[in-house]
């Protein structure tokens, strides 16, 4: 999936799957 660009809210990111999410979303470009 090309995610490059675009923005997306992650709640919960401070800690846990919140965390994980939110950095495999920066790796991606997003």
């Amino acid at each position: 999936m090309d995610i490059a660009g675009l923005a997306a809210i992650v709640t919960g990111g401070a800690s846990g799957l919140g965390e994980a999410t939110a950095r495999r979303l920066a790796a991606a470009g997003a």
